[in-house]
């Protein structure tokens, strides 16, 4: 759906007798200029050149209709001056209509007129980001040339995205706005302080530990944990990249997990996001709501074998009922169905695929539809593209709703993932999940952070479990812990362990840790057996910074030292028992 609607209404005088009147006997051809002011107020205007197809009519009156109550300053004229426009606002639309001055009669003759309003739907700041969607067109045999330009003030930040690009001349033409239109945005990231509780509850009669999913750092986004309470016991990242927050609720208590997160979303991968080398055997199974052997769904999978065509067919044709219920009730489906259905027939045709659920921004939720029922959700697929070994985030429902807004080539800023569904389509649950009874909470606040920047250091300490003292000629084992203490994944720690002077080395690269998270290196040294104390020392080495553990080695003959003593002091007590009877 275009973010509004233009249609041509004429109101046609004719010269000599009454003959019937239709619509394609005029052709209209536009030159439309959008003119963005630093403020985001749009000044459109709207050169039309009306042709006659018929030697004895002309046109007498335009109107457009337009999908906003933003319009204003509204200014028509033609060859023989200004026109006063009637305007009016019903209904979140605007109505213009203009009575010409002019009457041109003749076949092939042409009515020139231009109209110029102010709109304030065009461009809209949010955050740290601009949008900006100008509407495209509906084809019609009456429309002929329709070219747009696009001019944005030097204050604007970088272009992030645009599609469709301009043509030549820097203009778009009628074939790349029909059946959609121009979506762009300008700035590097968004940034958005998100406030999540989660209610747990422990019924039982003795404490349990449960885990709740944090949002986490994607290829397309970065999280910081600025505040958690009460602190997990630890936060794991499992297969699918989530994580897993773990809690011990008291016995027939509750907790209430408060979080806040600075979360920024990006539109390329972030620099430090790693590729994935992926078991793809794993994410091309059939799953509750994705039927990938299922008749019907393998027919699409036939037809439509890359995520494109795939994309295509369902923004093209719609379809959480699961895919089956999707293709059953195509015109009432939701994200989930959208979801649901690309990635069941993309596993089905050996694509990998899986789904994201979470936040996404929307100002319209005509056009970017939530998930019903949820705490604002949205559910978008990802396709695994071997090509840049990365996950490829695409929106089908808003590529859908929004009339041919491109959401598979470039994605955008609105997009804030919570938790990830590959090898489940169900777990783990995503926050605004977690609720106690049936009444409707609100457990998930979102609003824009125009901070640009965001201090963060990685924070961690060492813990080693190892034994102190130990004797010659056993095996020293145990584990060096490195916690991560502070609310911002370590992108990358270089590990290195080396004991010394009893031959053992150990090393992880590139290690992601969680926030609160930790990673556990296990140890496991050989000792020789000794006539003499020894130490031993193991060195770790964490990006560049160092810490050590030393441990004393018993001697071997020791043991048997303290069982001799044992055994004097045992005869001893005997002799003495002995004498005193």
């Amino acid at each position: 759906m275009n973010l509004f609607k233009r249609f041509l209404l004429l109101i046609i005088s004719y010269v000599f007798a009454a003959i019937p009147i239709y619509a394609s006997d005029f052709q209209a051809d536009y030159d439309t200029q959008y003119a963005i002011s630093p403020s985001g107020t749009t000044i459109v205007t709207q050169n039309v050149t009306l042709t006659n197809k018929q030697s004895n009519l002309y046109p007498k009156q335009y109107t457009v209709s337009i999908d906003s109550d933003q319009i204003k300053n509204v200014i028509a004229y033609d060859s023989k001056g200004v026109i006063t426009p009637k305007v009016s606002q019903k209904d979140k639309k605007t109505e213009i209509s203009v009575t010409f001055n002019d009457q041109v009669v003749g076949i092939d003759k042409k009515l020139l007129f231009s109209l110029r309003y102010e709109n304030g739907d065009i461009a809209k700041k949010l955050g740290n980001i601009w949008e900006v969607r100008v509407p495209g067109v509906t084809s019609d045999s009456t429309l002929g040339e329709y070219s747009v330009s696009l001019q944005t003030p030097s204050t604007f930040p970088q272009n992030a995205y645009m599609t469709p690009l301009p043509g030549t001349g820097a203009r778009w033409n009628k074939n790349q706005l029909i059946n959609g239109g121009i979506n762009a945005a300008y700035g590097e990231y968004q940034s958005y302080i998100v406030d999540i509780i989660y209610p747990l509850v422990n019924d039982s009669l003795t404490s349990v530990v449960q885990s709740v999913a944090i949002p986490p750092d994607t290829t397309y986004q970065s999280v910081t944990i600025a505040t958690i309470d009460p602190k997990p016991i630890d936060i794991k990242k499992d297969e699918d990249g989530n994580w897993i927050a773990s809690f011990t609720i008291p016995a027939n208590g509750r907790i209430d997990i408060k979080t806040q997160l600075i979360i920024k979303t990006y539109i390329k991968p972030l620099p430090q996001s790693q590729k994935q080398l992926l078991n793809t055997s794993s994410y091309l199974k059939q799953q509750t709501y994705w039927e990938t052997n299922n008749e019907k769904i393998q027919e699409y999978a036939k037809k439509y074998t890359t995520p494109r065509a795939i994309y295509d067919q369902i923004t093209s044709t719609p379809v959480r009922k699961g895919a089956l219920g999707a293709l059953a009730n195509p015109t009432n489906s939701l994200c989930t169905e959208f979801t649901d259905l690309f990635i069941a027939i993309s596993r089905a045709a050996g694509i990998p695929a899986r789904e994201v659920v979470g936040y996404a921004y929307t100002n319209d939720s005509r056009l970017r539809p939530l998930l019903v029922g949820s705490d604002i959700l949205h559910a978008w697929p990802e396709y695994y593209d071997k090509a840049s070994s990365r996950w490829i985030p695409i929106d089908p429902t808003w590529g859908f709703t929004t009339g041919g807004i491109n959401y598979f080539d470039i994605f955008d800023f609105n997009h804030i993932a919570f938790v990830i569904h590959g090898l489940s389509s169900e777990l783990p649950y995503p926050a605004g999940s977690f609720r106690e009874g049936s009444l409707p909470q609100k457990n998930i606040s979102v609003r824009f952070s125009e901070s640009t920047t965001i201090v963060t250091k990685d924070t961690y300490t060492t813990v080693f479990d190892l034994p102190k003292q130990i004797t010659a000629g056993k095996t020293l084992k145990g584990t060096v812990q490195v916690n991560n203490s502070g609310g911002k994944q370590i992108e990358r720690m270089d590990v290195n362990v080396v004991a010394t002077p009893y031959a053992f080395q150990i090393q992880k690269v590139g290690e992601h840790i969680p926030p609160f998270g930790s990673i556990s290196i296990p140890i496991s040294i050989k000792l020789p057996i000794l006539l003499h104390k020894s130490q031993g020392i193991i060195d770790i080495t964490i990006n560049g910074e160092h810490a050590s553990f030393q441990y004393e080695i018993l001697p071997t003959y020791w043991i048997y030292g303290v069982i001799g003593c044992f055994l004097i002091a045992l005869l001893l007590i005997v002799w003495t028992f002995i004498q005193n009877k």
